[in-house]
């Protein structure tokens, strides 16, 4: 298998380990939805008060779960590529594995936050990074605005905290008081948008 292919079947199994892991309270989560759109989704809580976490799967039971030929291939392909880099201990191993898992999962949050952003919210995350202590709720009010008139078809009935209410969920801002500023993340996820040449214009 080509080296360049390597590290990103890592991620893909570690994904599948960490998502059998969660699938429990993920589960339960998505059962919890009540409403779901553009703007983020609106969960229910459990009128019963709180539930009880049920224990995370053991290492056996994980091992077991139905997986197909191609990831194992994958799999004996990437213990192959440890073996060869020479890491001398299992706590190395782990944290090469943890940091391309965190490479990966963040990735994919930006891939899935860059598919369904408007380009009006991207122009105020634009205009946040370009300030030194960011901009007023007016001043964010205005651009959306400015949305509305362009956008009338997307956004007509649409309030300025459902479409902030995005930014938030994301959290590609910080708010503090009247103060609206980008966050790291948000700082991170326009570069990118630029890196991954995805910073185009957008509809919305």
């Amino acid at each position: 298998m080509p080296n360049f292919l390597i590290w990103p079947a890592v991620a893909l199994i570690l994904g599948f380990v960490a998502l059998l892991l969660f699938k429990p309270a993920i589960d339960r989560k998505i059962a919890d939805i009540t409403r779901a759109s553009k703007d983020g989704v609106a969960f229910e809580r459990s009128q019963e008060g709180v539930e009880q976490q049920p224990p995370l799967l053991p290492f056996v039971e994980i091992m077991k779960q139905p997986i197909s030929p191609s990831v194992l291939e994958r799999e004996r392909a990437i213990e192959q590529q440890l073996q060869a880099i020479g890491l001398k201990t299992d706590s190395e191993k782990i944290s090469v594995l943890t940091r391309v898992l965190a490479t990966t999962r963040v990735e994919l949050e930006f891939n899935n936050i860059a598919h369904i952003i408007f380009g009006t919210q991207i122009t105020l995350l634009v205009q946040l990074v370009g300030t030194k202590n960011g901009i007023s709720r007016q001043q964010a009010e205005a651009i959306f605005e400015q949305a509305l008139r362009t956008f009338p078809e997307i956004h007509g009935g649409r309030k300025f905290e459902e479409w902030f209410a995005y930014l938030q969920a994301s959290n590609l801002v910080t708010v503090n008081e009247d103060r609206i500023d980008i966050s790291q993340f948000g700082k991170d996820f326009l570069k990118h948008l630029v890196d991954a040449r995805m910073a185009h214009n957008r509809h919305g």
